[in-house]
């Protein structure tokens, strides 16, 4: 079975910096494809001076034409298009799913085309008419409309997660078993020090923190920090009780 392979097809751009900051959008989550459809060359300067270290994405970008160029060529399996103008009842066309659900969707294998439109009118609804279905990023009402490079950007993000492209963690979560060994110091400080107060009361200190353990990301090595730590001072209590009170 052949991969998926997303490519990000810029239909009438009219920046070339939106072309340069695209190209390095998609670099950024993990993607390499990038094509513009438009009647003339649209990377100039200005667009690779943008790409920054992308410049191989856009020394690499096609340019075709047409939309129907661009498909009877690559021949993409599947196309999803993005727009920012929903239609509803009056105009079915421009019906979106939200683009957190690209996270979850179950892509078919091969070319896959996500088109994005002109920066000032986005897609007309015969470029929609080709689509299998559309994508829209949940806006404010105030201002829906993106930057063309942002929407990009955040459309590749979702897609990324979706194919699990970003780069490996340089540390590792802690394990439920590490942490619960740490509650078990917690707990034994809690016992030592409110000794004077009942066990619903204790309890009530213990889930506090337990809450607060279970909310936080906790890595490896700060579990393991922490239970040194809270030993320590488990010993020390111990310790000066014992001075205290010679037991």
């Amino acid at each position: 079975m052949s991969k998926i392979r997303f490519m990000f097809v810029l239909v009438r751009p009219k920046y070339p910096g939106n072309i340069g900051h695209t190209a390095r959008a998609i670099k950024n989550f993990g993607f390499t494809d990038l094509i513009i459809i438009s009647k003339k060359n649209m990377i100039n300067e200005e667009a690779i001076i943008r790409a920054a270290h992308a410049r191989d994405i856009i020394e690499s970008t096609k340019i075709y034409e047409s939309l129907e160029s661009f498909i009877d060529t690559e021949k993409p399996s599947f196309i999803i298009g993005t727009t920012a103008r929903l239609g509803g009842d009056s105009n079915p066309r421009r019906n979106a799913v939200l683009s957190p659900n690209l996270r979850t969707t179950q892509f078919p294998p091969g070319k896959i085309a996500v088109l994005f439109g002109n920066e000032e009118s986005g897609l007309t609804n015969e470029e929609l008419s080709v689509c299998d279905f559309l994508v829209t990023i949940p806006t404010s009402e105030i201002y829906p409309s993106m930057n063309l490079s942002h929407a990009v950007s955040i459309i590749a993000y979702e897609l990324s997660i979706n194919l699990e492209l970003s780069r490996p963690l340089p540390y590792r979560a802690s394990t439920l078993e590490e942490r619960e060994i740490l509650l078990k110091y917690i707990r034994m400080l809690i016992e030592i020090l409110y000794s004077d107060k009942n066990q619903y009361q204790k309890e009530i200190y213990y889930y506090i923190v337990r809450n607060m353990v279970s909310r936080a990301f906790i890595t490896g090595r700060e579990v393991h920090t922490l239970i040194g730590f809270f030993r320590r001072i488990i010993a020390k209590v111990k310790g000066l009780n014992k001075l205290k009170y010679g037991n």
